[in-house]
């Protein structure tokens, strides 16, 4: 590994070490009631939140934040690729776009973008769809207090929430994180894992997601540094065999990310929604409720959402977005629909307390989208019962 993935300590101990300590669990008590579990998140005085550049975390490395740029430029994920590019390229082609029986093609709108690799996007997303059900949990964990791998919600929450938190001071892309949470929760869909390791099994989770994502990581000494003792270099090597073993090694989960990207394409990836639907992806991820949701009825709900509270007044769900979501009907599908309703209910009256989640999307950096959506929940909560 280079150079330039090395961590200083020093730095570090400036933003404050993140650890998930001491938790004491009494499991003569009922799973209703949580109160009972008493964390304690231990953090160095000189402790901030800001968040950390990805130089000063990977090393001040110019040609690392050329290749940030050019990902986030592809993806879509930059504010500069809103509507002044999309639009106009929409307008200049419109006459070219190629319109099916009942949804239009706007692959080929991309076609000379060979970034967008137009001309194989149907074929990527027919695999996607179809490794879906492999990379799945076995079943939500979390609902069945019966089960022999059963642990509380409240306690999944504390370890997604710790998470979030240290995904932002590594500055890591957006897919570690949630391909961190898929990591950990298929892992304890069929395995036993004590409240003493849970920790661990967290932190290694989000190694093993970076080696798969990133192009410059965090070293594993960095990852143990910041539980604070919790988690030794040794230990995270041992987890991190010991869960891919369990996982057959299978690792490349179609991230969610991806499919929000694909629906973003169908309103010109207008980056107020995506942005909207980024936050209320990773909540969604972060929900016990949502855990056994496939990655692309997790995007669409997320974009659906993100359109619905928003108010968009152009069509809302039509056979357009029904394609790119991969056959979504939003509208019509019964389930789909309780899911939104669970998701409003959620952000308007929360069950989790996801306090670093909520902290990352009230800064500037996130353009403070929580309050946004805050605030346009309220308003569709009102409109539910005033129907």
């Amino acid at each position: 590994m280079s150079t330039t993935n090395t961590h200083s300590h020093t730095e570090l101990k400036k933003k404050g070490r993140v650890a998930l300590a001491e938790i004491q669990f009494n499991p003569q008590v009922t799973h209703n009631n949580d109160d009972d579990v008493k964390i304690k998140l231990r953090r160095d005085s000189s402790s901030s939140s800001k968040k950390r550049n990805v130089s000063s975390v990977l090393g001040d490395n110019d040609n690392d934040n050329v290749s940030v740029s050019k990902k986030l430029k592809i993806y879509r994920d930059d504010e500069d690729t809103d509507l002044a590019d999309n639009e106009k390229t929409l307008v200049e082609d419109i006459g070219k776009e190629v319109v099916t029986d009942t949804w239009r093609n706007l692959d080929l709108l991309e076609k000379n973008d060979v970034s967008m690799v137009a001309e194989y996007s149907n074929d990527i997303f027919t695999y996607l769809y179809n490794q879906e059900n492999i990379y799945q949990p076995t079943h939500n964990y979390l609902q069945d207090p019966e089960s022999p791998f059963y642990i509380r919600p409240s306690m999944r929450a504390i370890l997604v929430d710790w998470l979030v938190e240290v995904h932002e001071k590594f500055s890591l892309v957006p897919e570690t994180l949630l391909l961190g949470i898929n990591i950990m929760d298929r892992f304890l869909s069929f395995n036993k894992a004590t409240v003493s390791k849970l920790q661990l099994l967290a932190v290694t989770s989000l190694f093993i997601a970076a080696k798969f994502e990133e192009v410059n990581l965090p070293t594993v000494t960095t990852y143990s540094y910041i539980t604070d003792g919790a988690a030794s270099i040794d230990d995270i090597k041992s987890a991190e065999l010991f869960i891919l073993k369990s996982l057959k090694f299978q690792i490349s989960w179609p991230n969610p990310l991806n499919f929000l990207r694909r629906i973003s394409k169908v309103d010109g990836y207008k980056f107020e929604t995506r942005n909207m639907g980024k936050f209320l992806l990773e909540y969604i991820m972060s929900c016990p409720r949502f855990v056994s949701l496939k990655p692309s009825v997790t995007a669409a709900l997320a974009m659906y959402t993100a359109r619905k509270i928003k108010g968009d007044k152009e069509i809302f769900w039509d056979s357009t977005y029904i394609h790119y979501s991969g056959g979504i009907d939003a509208d019509h599908d019964l389930n789909f629909q309780g899911y939104y309703r669970e998701l409003i209910e959620e952000l308007a009256n929360p069950t989790t307390e996801l306090q670093s989640l909520m902290n990352k999307y009230k800064k500037p950096a996130f353009n403070a989208v929580y309050y946004k959506i805050r605030h346009l929940i309220k308003k569709e909560i009102k409109k539910y019962q005033e129907e």
